[in-house]
């Protein structure tokens, strides 16, 4: 009888966690598109939809990090409140079902479901958020001219980063910066330009008084002039304030990063390394609290509604965003940003855990 009621609870859950699983992966990958917003801009101008749907195609397992422990929560309190409120709960105890038969099939799922999302945030997540990243890439250079805007920082099809100080009519540029990235020691190149005009039949700034400086280790090595440079306008795209995802990194990658620093160098990265950990084994500690939270509500003889449930789902995505940007500003200890959602619902499921086996 035990086993064909743990086969029953798990059957119970599955098809709400598929379904669950499958609205936060639309959700998320919407979130893609909306934050991606030269991405919006792009398809707005012509872009195939072919391009698109690849982004999206190889942004479904980083959407899945985040998507895989967050509905077994949704499914888990959904399904075990629906075993309360129609009394299936209480039928299993006058059978002689204790609350650890009720726990070990919940906290396997939970296990099964933490394994799963490590195996794709290390394997799968880091290869297709490079595919992506080169989707992204192709829609951008495909695209007719971004809109550009003066005093802004924009990125070129070559990773550089470009400054436009001002924008006259017929395409007229003055006070152009064009910095290409060195790493942690600084820019590699950086060429400075007095003025450029706009060469719409070739699609590029000609760019005049040109000025090319080159570093090395911090230090200039070339200080070259030059009358003329090109720009190209096509693949010119707004550059993102918000930081590459660390969490994607496979872990040797990260390693490498951290390797010679302390948590208070590189909080961000430090911060990274235990959410790599911490976020697929939300899934075991949403397992817990949903089970503990089910039974109390049970022994109290009060039931959660799907507001309910979607808040308690909603509090986990609050506490991770919080504590993942606070972490990464140094603001709270890595360990503390990357483990605080986990810790939260793991010790909320134990203490609850408690009071209903007491009663």
């Amino acid at each position: 009888m035990t086993r064909r009621f743990s086969l029953y609870l798990v059957r119970e859950i599955l098809p709400l966690y598929a379904a669950g699983l499958t609205a936060l992966l639309i959700l998320l990958l919407g979130a893609f598109l909306l934050l991606e917003g030269v991405l919006a801009d792009a398809v707005a101008r012509g872009v195939g939809p072919a391009l698109v749907a690849r982004f999206l195609l190889y942004s479904i397992p980083s959407a899945a990090a985040m998507g895989l422990p967050l509905a077994l929560l949704f499914a888990a309190l959904l399904g075990i409140t629906r075993l309360s409120q129609d009394s299936e709960i209480k039928a299993g105890l006058l059978l002689g079902l204790s609350p650890r038969q009720f726990l070990t099939p919940i906290l396997l799922l939970g296990l099964l479901v933490s394994t799963v999302s490590f195996i794709n945030n290390e394997l799968l997540a880091p290869w297709s958020y490079r595919r992506a990243q080169e989707a992204l890439k192709d829609i951008l250079v495909q695209s007719p001219e971004t809109l550009i805007e003066a005093g802004s920082f924009f990125t070129d099809a070559l990773g550089r980063s470009v400054y436009l100080g001002s924008i006259a009519p017929g395409g007229v540029v003055r006070d152009v910066t064009v910095i290409q990235p060195g790493g942690t020691a600084g820019p590699s190149e950086v060429i400075r330009a007095e003025s450029g005009v706009l060469d719409e039949a070739a699609g590029v700034w000609r760019l005049n008084g040109i000025r090319m400086l080159r570093y090395r280790d911090g230090r200039v090595v070339l200080d070259a002039p030059a009358d003329e440079a090109l720009l190209p306008v096509r693949g010119l795209s707004a550059s993102s304030s918000t930081p590459p995802e660390l969490t994607r990194l496979p872990l040797r990658e990260l390693f490498a990063r951290l390797r010679g620093t302390n948590p208070q160098d590189a909080p961000a990265e430090w911060t990274a390394l235990h959410r790599k950990f911490a976020e697929p084994s939300a899934a075991f500690a949403f397992a817990l609290f949903a089970l503990s939270i089910g039974l109390y509500s049970f022994r109290r003889n009060f039931g959660l509604g799907l507001v309910s449930v979607l808040f308690l789902t909603f509090i986990y995505y609050a506490t991770w965003s919080v504590s993942n940007l606070l972490g990464a500003q140094g603001t709270l200890p890595a360990a503390v940003a990357g483990w605080l959602p986990f810790a939260l619902y793991l010790v909320a499921g134990l203490v609850l855990l408690v009071l209903s086996w007491r009663r």
